[in-house]
């Protein structure tokens, strides 16, 4: 399983090499009505397979982007080895909430999703049209004394598939991808490498913690390492 998982964390590092060069905004997003939103039953609730977890940054279940630096909000710098990676599952009712901001940024006609996958062209629905949430977790840098960190470079983290679908279960032709919000309200879609039963987010710059949104989205999951052209914006 160790194997797996650093397998995957291997591809996604190196996605997040090249993301920020291939990031792309909303019109890379595919505008589509949404039918209905749903979130998963089991979010925000002791049923979600995620647990709360808390290791080094650099761990069996997370690596950073040669290059990337942290630090405090009082400005000082923290060495990697000192920084912890904080997972939470979120209630249900900030995942509603995300939906609910997912879902206005998608119909508003400025800019409120950026694409940062690689890919050219990204759906954020199912196959039947839904905004379907399948999970919503928390990711915070700290230090040791509990102090945030913020990030600025890429940090990744990787799951059990199972623990992300929480019972869901993928149609032909569907995939998952990973969106968190920042402070000024825009999203950011990330990329996603799914793989050997193990799913792996990397997450760009960012400060103390993030709210990541895992929805079902039409498209095939990435595996390798795309080539590294510009999406068409």
């Amino acid at each position: 399983m160790k194997k797996k998982v650093a397998i995957v964390l291997s591809v996604i590092l190196a996605c997040s090499m090249s993301m920020t060069a291939m990031a792309a905004p909303s019109p890379s997003i595919q505008k589509e009505p949404v039918a209905q939103v749903v979130v998963n039953p089991t979010v925000g609730t002791a049923g979600n397979n995620v647990a709360v977890q808390a290791t080094t940054v650099n761990s069996e279940k997370s690596a950073v982007l040669p290059g990337t630096t942290f630090k405090t909000a009082s400005g000082q710098v923290v060495d990697p080895a000192a920084v912890a990676m904080v997972v939470a599952p979120s209630t249900a009712e900030q995942a509603q909430a995300a939906a609910a901001s997912l879902v206005a940024a998608l119909a508003s006609s400025k800019m409120q999703v950026v694409n940062f996958t690689g890919k050219s062209a990204l759906s954020l629905t199912d196959t039947k049209g839904n905004l379907n949430v399948v999970n919503n977790i928390t990711i915070g840098l700290t230090t040791a004394s509990g102090e945030a960190v913020a990030q600025n470079g890429s940090v990744s983290a990787a799951f059990a598939l199972t623990e992300i679908l929480g019972g869901t279960a993928l149609a032909e032709g569907e995939t998952i991808q990973a969106l968190y919000q920042r402070a000024d309200g825009t999203w950011v879609a990330v990329p996603v490498v799914i793989k050997n039963g193990t799913v792996a987010i990397a997450l760009p710059a960012f400060g103390g913690a993030v709210n990541v949104t895992f929805v079902v989205a039409k498209g095939a999951s990435l595996e390798d390492v795309p080539a590294t052209t510009s999406p068409r914006t």
